[in-house]
């Protein structure tokens, strides 16, 4: 059978791969056997992929030496994501009809929705050595090898792609990114490329090739790997930053910066920065950014204590920065010394006095520990609204902050208004919740409490709102 639609659309929908295997009876079945394929075709076509699978199983048990049988059924298991089961009929299919092209992509498909990259890799590796110019098993190792960070590997597969002839503007962007992060003095022809072809890709890639060339102007190649680790880290490429920097640090091992901004990337990637950070701090004791990002690093570990040492001397060594004073602010809340932390959060205001978004997190923190908000919580909520009238999180600040000082109408306005500018803003559903149980309007109160769970499962808000469930009469 032909492999070239399910390796040419790696995108393929599920239900037409099905479909095309399903017109390849060669010979009459049973009745039995023809109606499990009927179905199988009707399910699918449905897009009942489960359904298609146990139907296709039904005729795998039957036939169980079957090749062709057996890989229907199998890709019918992809489909309805019932990996090991494909793995399983796959492996069977090819050891007992022989292995094309595209049964080595379906068993390596299988195997990665099953977590096993690495065998996954390696059927899509033997697929490649019979078509060594399929763009989409090209595109799947790239992905993996950029995955298991074999970069350079990566970065041959997606060449490869162009010089077949694929001429795709994300194509050529991650191709830009994965350069800057492993040669950055070679990017810059990938990113023109990718800024000309793509309005999306434009804006990043244009920025990240002109902080390629000033970084170049300065003859400095630790430098401009740091320069290129820093613009990745803007750009939320945590893996891509952090292969920079350590090339950076590596070349220049008294990098105080790029130590630190390391830190953050392999913190950001679940990893522990703290030696990085240490080391970055111990460099340049007096460099304010050193101290703020290891007393980040603490912070996003729920450690207050342990913050606020850095960010105390961070603070000492920038007075003038409102979110180093934000920071302490969270960090002292955290703490529950809510004086403190009212001192920073108005000194980040003071100092930032036309910033949105510092009035917006002194108004939180009013509202979070119901710590004087008529006074202080309710105006700065005001005020964020005032300087960012198109922010729904102002919005829905400024409305809890009615509803808890007792203005229910204006509150629940504001509050839909923020759900206006977002409808997925689960805390906009949580205080809708609760100025409805306020109200004593069950059903309403019901209906925005489980949006709030649906829009933030595992987050805060959500867990707030299943409380809040919990209490309501079944």
């Amino acid at each position: 059978m032909s492999a070239t639609p399910i390796l040419k659309h790696p995108g393929l929908r599920a239900g037409l791969l099905i479909a095309a295997l399903l017109a390849l009876s060669p010979s009459p079945w049973p009745a039995d056997l023809a109606d499990a394929f009927r179905r199988a075709e009707a399910a699918s076509a449905a897009g009942q992929f489960a359904a298609a699978a146990d139907a296709l199983n039904m005729a795998a048990a039957r036939l169980p030496d079957d090749a062709e049988t057996l890989e229907r059924a199998g890709a019918a298991d992809l489909a309805a994501g019932r990996f090991e089961s494909a793995v399983r009929r796959l492996q069977r299919a090819g050891d007992l009809g022989g292995w094309t092209p595209a049964r080595r992509v379906r068993l390596g498909d299988a195997y990665q929705g099953l977590g096993d990259p690495a065998a996954a890799t390696e059927q899509w590796e033997q697929a490649l050595n019979e078509l060594p110019d399929n763009d989409a098993i090209l595109s799947r190792l790239a992905a993996s090898y950029e995955a298991a960070g074999r970069y350079p590997d990566a970065i041959a597969m997606l060449t490869r792609r162009v010089q077949a002839g694929a001429i795709d503007p994300a194509l050529i962007y991650r191709l830009a990114l994965l350069t800057t992060a492993t040669a950055p003095a070679e990017a810059s022809g990938w990113l023109t490329q990718a800024a000309s072809l793509s309005s999306e890709f434009a804006p990043q890639a244009e920025r990240l090739r002109r902080a390629i060339a000033a970084a170049q102007a300065q003859e400095d190649e630790a430098y401009l790997y740091g320069r290129a680790g820093y613009e990745l880290i803007q750009m939320q490429e945590w893996a891509l930053a952090g292969l920079a920097l350590t090339q950076a640090v590596a070349l220049n091992p008294a990098y105080a910066d790029a130590h630190a901004y390391l830190g953050l990337a392999l913190d950001m990637q679940g990893q522990d920065g703290a030696a990085s950070y240490r080391r970055a701090v111990e460099l340049a004791p007096e460099s304010p950014l050193t101290q703020f990002l290891f007393g980040l690093h603490y912070r996003r570990l729920g450690q207050a204590a342990q913050a606020l040492p850095y960010l105390e001397a961070a603070q000492k060594l920038d007075p003038a920065n409102p979110a180093i004073a934000a920071e302490m602010g969270g960090a002292y809340a955290a703490l529950n010394d809510l004086p403190q932390a009212e001192h920073w959060f108005s000194e980040a205001v003071r100092l930032a006095p036309r910033d949105a978004q510092f009035w917006l997190l002194l108004a939180r923190f009013h509202l979070d520990y119901d710590w004087k908000v008529p006074e202080l919580g309710l105006p700065a909520a005001r005020q964020a609204v005032g300087l960012d009238a198109e922010s729904a999180a102002a919005h829905d600040t400024l409305g809890f902050a009615l509803v808890l000082t007792g203005d229910l109408l204006n509150g629940e306005e504001s509050l839909k208004r923020a759900l206006q500018l977002d409808p997925e803003l689960a805390s906009a559903y949580y205080h809708l919740g609760r100025l409805y149980l306020q109200q004593d309007k069950t059903a309403e109160a019901r209906a925005a409490l489980e949006q709030a769970v649906t829009l933030d499962p595992d987050g805060p808000y959500g867990n707030l709102a299943l409380r809040a469930l919990a209490s309501l009469p079944p």
